[in-house]
């Protein structure tokens, strides 16, 4: 039996992981465990709230927030401290948070095999997005598995020098568990939070219905502000209104009390990723600097202004389907899009990620 530990952090990291460890924990060649840093604890227990899955090892680096250091430290601290006890056999850890990064450093310092989720991913500039640029290439450096979510992402390994025996490309984890949410909510067996539908009836009907997510740090301070108040114009000329669920960073409190009187946004508290589904799937356009938000919408027929200079997930920028942050270009990008009726499109996969996973560690592994 393979011991192995997954180690996640944030909301993202939750999702996209979720279907994987239900698998890892059904197939009687692993020995499963889940360990959540408590990089962002709440929001993390939200968004895995409607797999049926449960963190075995809860972490609290939240309490050493104060800086990125001081969470490395607790993290790589407390991360060895359940390497003693567990004595993994390998250690899965998925994206470029600091969950993640010190996820890999963990197993990379102990000599345990590492296997990368969402391998591959690059903007080749290592301010943006910061610090995750530097992170996943490091992650990629010390991996001995390289789960890519694209063929584009599988030639930018093979051209960094990774081999064709640790590289697979598999489609996205973060789609397995978007589909099974979708579906789930179609034949409502799961529902969206009676707080969000109360706040999206308040909402004028006649207006069209936009998302907002902004909570990046290469971006904080006059560069947000730039970008929302841009929105702010944009939405007034196309007759829209923004509903923003509120990220728990504290450095984003300032920004959120500074529009929460404009009457074209709506700033709500942070949603389960259930109810984040829903609401997707009733936004006539999604702004957002979020990765994970660029992969979800095209499964949803959905097309999103990426608030951001640079983007790892190039696929549906070149469609057209997505678009870069432009203040100039905004309003002319936001009507073009509102008035595109985008077919669902398939570039990461069809679901099936965890079960590729799994299959290929169990061949290497157990041979």
């Amino acid at each position: 039996m393979i011991k192995v530990i997954t180690i996640i952090g944030t909301r993202p990291e939750g999702i996209k992981t979720a279907i994987l460890h239900k698998k890892l924990v059904d197939d009687t060649a692993f020995h499963a465990i889940l360990c959540s840093t408590g990089q962002h604890k709440d929001l993390l227990l939200d968004a895995i709230k409607g797999f049926d899955i449960e963190i075995d090892i809860q972490l609290d680096s939240m309490n050493a927030n104060s800086s990125i250091a001081s969470q490395i430290a607790y993290m790589m601290e407390n991360l060895q401290n359940v390497i003693n006890q567990h004595q993994p056999q390998l250690i899965i850890v998925q994206g470029d948070t600091l969950s993640a990064y010190c996820g890999a450093m963990i197993a990379f310092y102990n000599k345990i095999q590492l296997a990368h989720v969402e391998a591959g991913l690059r903007t080749h500039n290592k301010l943006s997005p910061f610090p995750e640029e530097v992170h996943r290439k490091y992650i990629d450096d010390v991996a001995d598995y390289h789960f890519a979510h694209s063929e584009a992402a599988r030639q930018i390994l093979l051209s960094e020098g990774h081999t064709t025996q640790t590289v697979e490309m598999v489609g996205n984890t973060g789609i397995d568990a978007l589909l099974y949410v979708n579906e789930s909510l179609s034949f409502n067996k799961l529902e969206p939070s009676k707080y969000l539908i109360e706040k999206l009836e308040n909402i004028d009907a006649t207006k069209k219905l936009a998302l907002l997510t902004i909570h990046r740090r290469e971006t904080m301070g006059q560069q947000q502000d730039a970008i929302m108040q841009s929105l702010i114009d944009c939405v007034a000329q196309l007759n829209m209104h923004l509903v923003c669920p509120k990220h728990p960073n504290p450095r984003l409190k300032e920004l959120y009390k500074k529009y929460e009187l404009q009457s074209d946004i709506s700033f709500i508290d942070a949603l389960d990723y259930t109810s984040m589904v829903w609401l997707m799937n009733r936004v006539d356009l999604i702004y957002s600097d979020s990765g994970g938000i660029q992969e979800e919408a095209p499964y949803l027929g959905k097309n999103v202004i990426v608030l951001r200079q640079y983007s790892e997930r190039n696929e549906l920028i070149s469609t057209g389907s997505n678009s870069l942050y432009n203040k100039q270009s905004l309003i002319e990008k936001s009507k073009l899009l509102l008035n595109r009726n985008d077919e669902v499109r398939l570039p990461y996969g069809e679901g099936c990620a965890s079960g590729k996973i799994i299959e290929i560690l169990k061949s290497s592994i157990l041979g």
